[in-house]
């Protein structure tokens, strides 16, 4: 496991001209995230961005491994500590900034482009970019802001992996019946398990990635 500073270059345009003295002439976004990336042996398949709901943290990601058997199968995975949380702390990220942050992320990162895996309040900064050509997919966990679509549902094509715990009886079920009027989008509901459903079911929230990683994956080639 490999921990790092994701470089202060992650912030919007309303942000590039600030300097924050207390963070070495850094920038005031200055994102901490884990890494994890696969053996030597194994081809990467791909780059998988884990978001943090709230009340949570980037080490969220690593409990149950989920990181680790994410890697094992073939991909690099950066779990974030979204600004005003974790080890980033600081303030939080204005509403009206939340939808740079990611694509910020990846530019600071080389990366084209993502998996992204979010859970409940990352919808704030995921929902606005679906329908992107830099999402390869998304695993939906119980996301929030899933009542304001960035376009009409139907004409969003991003393939969704929609999940919920069986026993999250109210942010889960409202954005899944959001979601599911998106014409790729997949429903999953995980039994035994609650609003952070990869935590209480982890074997069932991992099994369920990687077989739409996979399929996902067997789309882009059949598609050439």
């Amino acid at each position: 496991m490999q921990s790092k500073r994701l470089c202060p270059s992650i912030l919007s345009v309303q942000d590039m001209r600030q300097r924050d003295k207390k963070q070495n002439g850094c920038y005031k976004y200055e994102i901490f995230f884990r890494e994890t990336v696969p053996p030597q042996e194994v081809i990467c398949k791909g780059t998988i961005l884990l978001i943090h709901g709230q009340s949570f943290s980037s080490s969220t990601w690593q409990e149950n491994s989920t990181m680790q058997i994410f890697s094992a199968a073939g991909y690099r995975c950066l779990a974030f500590d979204m600004p005003g949380c974790g080890k980033t702390g600081g303030p939080t990220v204005p509403d009206s900034e939340k939808a740079e942050i990611i694509p910020l992320a990846m530019r600071a990162l080389e990366l084209e482009t993502v998996i992204v895996i979010g859970h409940s309040m990352a919808g704030q900064y995921i929902i606005p970019l679906l329908g992107t050509s830099r999402l390869t997919c998304v695993v939906a966990v119980a996301l929030s802001n899933t009542n304001v679509m960035p376009a009409a549902p139907e004409s969003i094509r991003t393939s969704v992996l929609v999940m919920w715990g069986e026993s999250d009886t109210s942010l889960g079920p409202s954005a899944a019946s959001s979601l599911s009027k998106l014409p790729n989008s997949r429903l999953l509901k995980i039994p035994s398990a609650g609003h952070a459903c990869y935590l209480s079911n982890p074997i069932a929230f991992q099994s369920a990635c990687l077989n739409f990683f996979e399929m996902m994956e067997s789309f882009v080639v059949s598609s050439l």
